[in-house]
């Protein structure tokens, strides 16, 4: 914030009873780190968890077909199946849901 501009009071109110606010419900702030992002990131995996066993029989089907991962792209965006967030697939999108089936360390 720029020195040379006053605080409004009314919002320094606001943001210090929002925060008494937040302690009183048991919400720890100022935490940071993996403790923090936990809950945010396994709903994320389990998302994603269920996304890739919606498709897995059609992967396996690509894969026993010998399609390359571009090709496998290019199929499912031709079939007109939405990638996780709805767009369109890459060949990066269909790499990392391959490593989830083989169980690659970091997906």
């Amino acid at each position: 914030m720029a020195a040379d501009k006053p605080v409004d009071p009314a919002i320094s109110a606001r943001t210090r009873k929002a925060l008494s606010e937040a302690r009183s419900r048991g919400v720890q702030l100022g935490r940071a780190g993996a403790d923090n992002l936990r809950a945010t990131v396994e709903k994320r995996k389990s998302a994603a968890d269920a996304f890739a066993r919606q498709h897995e029989a059609l992967f396996a089907e690509m894969q026993s077909r010998g399609l390359t991962h571009r090709a496998m792209a290019a199929e499912l965006n031709a079939r007109g199946i939405a990638a996780a967030r709805g767009g369109e697939w890459t060949h990066g999108q269909v790499q990392r849901i391959l490593n989830r089936y083989a169980g690659v360390a970091g997906n």
